[in-house]
Order: C-alpha cells, then structure tokens, then sequence
C-alpha cells in the first residue's frame, strides 16, 4: 500500500490557502504516529467509498502528548450531502454500505490475535519489518471508511434537527422538540464500553454471592486479595476473562495501558463495599438500547415520519455502531502498534515515546534508510509543539516556531469572550445547574466532582471516569452520533454538543445552566 511522502516546503506553500478554510475541530490525547493510522486512510480514495467519498487534508498540532486535529469542514459537508441526496429514495444505506468493509474488520481481529503468539524480539530486522507493514496494511484497509462514518456524522446533525424541527412545525408541535430530537438519534446498539462494564458487573455480582471471598474483597487488601482469589477457580477464571477482554479499554491515541488482575480487583472492591445494586445496574445497562429502540419506533409510527427522516435515522443508527467498532479496535491498533514501536525503537536507539512522534513511513526509513530519518531531537520538539499538515499524498511537519507561526496565521482571528447564554445541539434532555470543569485531556478527568458540569472540545471513552460524576456535559463539537451524546442518553443526563465555542466562552469555576432540552447554556456566574 502506498503511503504518504513527506515534502519539504508544502506548509509554506499552502499556508495562506489553509487559513481561508473553515476546519471541524477535535481534541485527542494523542501521538502523530497512532493518529496517522486514521488520518490517512480518511484521505484515500478507494471504490467503495462513493466518488468524493474521501477527505482531501487534515492540519493538526501536536503539544506534550495532545493533539489538537482539524478537519477541513467542506469534505466533511460534501460527503454528507452525498448521504443526504441517497435518502430521498433509497432504503438501508448505511447497512449496506459498512457490510462493505465487514471482512476487513474480521482480518484485523484475526491478526492481532495472531500477533499475541509471536515474539517480535526474535525476528530478524527483515521479518520485523514485514510484519509490521502487514499490521498497518491489514488495519489501513478497514479504516478506509473512516471518512465516510465521520463525514456523515460530523455533518448531518444540524440537517436532522432542521427537517425534523421543519415537520413538526407544520404538524403544530412545538413543545418537547429537543427531547423528540434526542429519542430519534438514541443509540439501539450496547457501547464496547458498556459490555465492559456490565462484564465486570457479573464478576462482582458472582463474588458478592460467594459469602466468604466477599468478606476476604471487603476485608483485606488488594495483594492479599490477589493471592486469596486464587483459590476459587470459579470466581477467578471470570476475573481472568474480563481481564482478557477488556485489558486495553483505557487505551488512547498515544496511551497503551494494559489493565492487569490488580486494577480490576481494586475496582470490584469498591463496588463490593457499596450499596449498589449489582443485578439492578446489569439490567438495567443491558436493556437500555433495546428500550430506546423501541421508544424510537413507537415515536416514528405515532410522528408517521417522511421516508427521507426516516432513511437519515437508519444511517444514523447504523453508523453509530460502526463508530463504537472503530474507536474499540483503535483502542487495539494502539496497544499492538505500540508493542510494534518498542520492539523497533530498542534496535535503532529510540524510547517507545520518540517512536510514538514518527509517522509510519518515517518508521519504515529506519529499516530502508530511504525517506525522512527523524532524529531524537526532533522527535523531542515535535512533542513540545509541532504543526502538522496532511495533503493528497504528501505532508510535512514543522515544530517551535514554524509550528507557533503556521497556528498563529491559520487561527488569527480571537472569539467572542462577553457572551451570557450560547447553543448548541441538545443530545440529551433535562436542565441542571452546576460549576463548570474544562477537559483538555484524559489525565485531567480527576477534576470533575460530583455535579460538576463537564466542558471539553469532544470526550472520548477514556473521559468516563468524569463523565460518571458529572450533572452535564457541553462540547464544542460532536454529532448525534458522537460519544458525548452516547454516553449521556445511557446515563440520563443533559448533553449539549455542537456549540463551538464552549470551551473558549467558558472558566473553570463558572456557573452554568444546562438545558439540554433546547440546547442552551446560561452563563449565571462568571469565576
């Protein structure tokens, strides 16, 4: 498979054209090399994605192991009109355009399981480098269909609400728009992130029943209890198999946490010495989507919703699940691609994290010697700030002050900042009141209190700590099909997305109302 080239002088060139674009903007904890494996692959052209199907640049600055990432907003509105234009006449278009990339999900499966039985240390440099172009390859050729996911939606929100606001207008409902709007884009397919917490559930609800290895969680302490559930092979073949499964649910697009035994203890414990309903929270996780299928079906029947919302609805639905499939195997692209990045950086001198600020290609010029052989000390300054900019084939990253003059040009012009109430999209209804905690990182979500309101520019499945505690949730960006507007149906908690500005409006330590049934947030207190 092709990849991009690396060309010298093309940020100069293009600068003055990227800062007339108009770019959607995304937040990650992140690395140019695990980023990229997404980033290029929305760029490519491929048969089955529709002609025009693909995105043509991404610009991203890179900064202490975030990123922010932009993606040009006129590929994200022309691919979604490609959708759009579909509805008014065909049905199931989104099953049956992501049962076009089900065997490539099947080979990355297989080859990452593959890979758990091989010990890169013994190949040779040759056989290494095989290997992991094969990985790359056989992920790459899943996530082709990343652009087709995100241009859907990244852009059919705010065309959802307006047809949907449009026909119930004319059938003279006004009252409960924001909450029709929500039920309508719900979820009707469990998150991966939610499987995991109904399986670790079940191993603690078979715990709780085990009387004398509860009294051992509740009484002694972690080690101890390391050792001790040794000896109930029942209790801990479960524990062992969640752990299995799930070992990689912290992961990011830089960090490869391996969960082992003991945090998963830790976590039992504490579920054990509260008063939580075990079997109650299993149930009731499990059969949310099932209810809020039905819900939207009855809604759809009572409202006799036009064919095209309806044929909008089903991409919806369908491209919500494949966006909770992407981001789980890119949780497993982190982990396997940073066992790749340690194993190659021990043989040409590089730690896991100056590996982690080389773009594939650039890995590979280690082997060859032919392409972009990036130093240590320009992977060091292109993690303390870098600018990145991605083109057709080629790119080019700059860091220090190219990287600051580039940003400076591209976002010149400042926001607003005297603003009392702003909107955005309600993604979940209710209305709360509470003080304001920015995100910009996973490492940050200890922040959030109980009640807090939670303002990030997007949240990711590694925010859920926070995301538990907090009264509400408002972000820049997000469809309705981003993880935000998941994660707050399922929890029942207002959900505000797509304001664009939130987190430059808003302080840490603001009051704010959240209605997230009309998608308004009041500014009540300044800090």
């Amino acid at each position: 498979m092709d990849r991009m080239k690396f060309r010298k002088g093309l940020i100069k060139k293009d600068l003055k054209k990227l800062k007339k674009k108009e770019w959607y903007h995304q937040r990650f904890d992140a690395c140019p090399n695990l980023l990229y494996l997404i980033g290029e692959m929305e760029l490519k052209p491929e048969k089955r994605k529709m002609k025009g199907g693909e995105n043509t640049s991404h610009i991203g600055f890179f900064k202490d192991d975030k990123s922010d990432w932009y993606i040009d907003q006129a590929d994200i509105n022309r691919i979604s009109n490609l959708f759009v234009k579909r509805c008014y006449h065909e049905k199931n278009i989104g099953k049956r355009t992501m049962e076009k990339w089900d065997k490539d999900k099947v080979s990355f499966v297989k080859k990452c399981k593959e890979l758990d039985n091989i010990k890169l240390s013994a190949l040779p440099d040759n056989k290494l480098e095989e290997l992991y172009q094969d990985f790359i390859g056989t992920y790459f050729r899943w996530v082709t269909m990343s652009s087709v996911i995100d241009g859907f939606a990244l852009g059919t929100d705010e065309i959802i609400q307006k047809n949907l606001k449009k026909f119930l207008d004319e059938k003279q409902i006004i009252k409960g728009q924001g909450m029709i709007f929500a039920d309508l884009t719900a979820p009707i397919s469990q998150s991966f992130i939610n499987d995991s917490e109904i399986s670790l559930l079940k191993v603690a609800l078979t715990i709780r029943k085990n009387t004398k290895l509860r009294k051992i969680f509740i009484k002694d302490d972690l080690s101890e209890i390391a050792e001790e559930i040794k000896n109930f092979p029942k209790e801990y073949k479960l524990l062992l198999v969640h752990q299995r499964n799930y070992f990689w649910s912290k992961n990011n697009y830089i960090d490869n946490h391996v969960l082992i035994i003991g945090y998963y203890i830790k976590e039992i414990k504490s579920l054990l010495k509260s008063n939580i309903d075990l079997a109650f929270q299993i149930r009731r996780i499990g059969k949310t989507p099932q209810l809020s299928e039905i819900r939207k079906q009855k809604l759809i029947n009572k409202l006799k919703l036009p064919k095209f919302l309806r044929n909008l609805i089903e991409i919806s639905e369908t491209f919500t699940y494949w966006q909770d499939e992407r981001k789980k195997y890119t949780l497993w692209a982190t982990h396997y691609g940073s066992i790749f990045l340690t194993e190659i950086g021990k043989r040409f001198g590089y730690s896991l994290i100056e590996m982690k600020y080389m773009f594939v290609p650039e890995v590979l010029a280690l082997f060859s010697g032919d392409g972009h052989i990036v130093s240590k000390k320009e992977a060091k300054a292109r993690r303390s700030f870098s600018f990145f900019y991605h083109n057709g084939p080629t790119y080019e990253i700059v860091a220090g002050d190219a990287a600051h003059e580039a940003q400076k040009v591209i976002f010149s012009a400042g926001i607003k900042k005297n603003i009392n109430d702003f909107r955005g999209l309600s993604a979940s209804g209710g209305k709360v009141r509470g003080i304001v905690k920015i995100i910009k990182s996973a490492h940050e979500v200890n922040k959030v209190n109980k009640g807090d309101i939670l303002v990030a520019v997007m949240t990711r499945p590694d925010y859920i700590m926070g995301i538990k505690k907090a009264a509400a949730i408002v972000t820049n960006e997000g469809g309705v099909t981003c993880h935000a507007a998941i994660v707050a149906r399922e929890l029942g908690i207002p959900c505000v997305i797509a304001t664009k500005i939130a987190t430059e409006v808003l302080k840490n330590g603001d009051l704010v109302e959240v209605n997230g049934n009309h998608g308004v947030i009041t500014i009540l207190k300044k800090k």
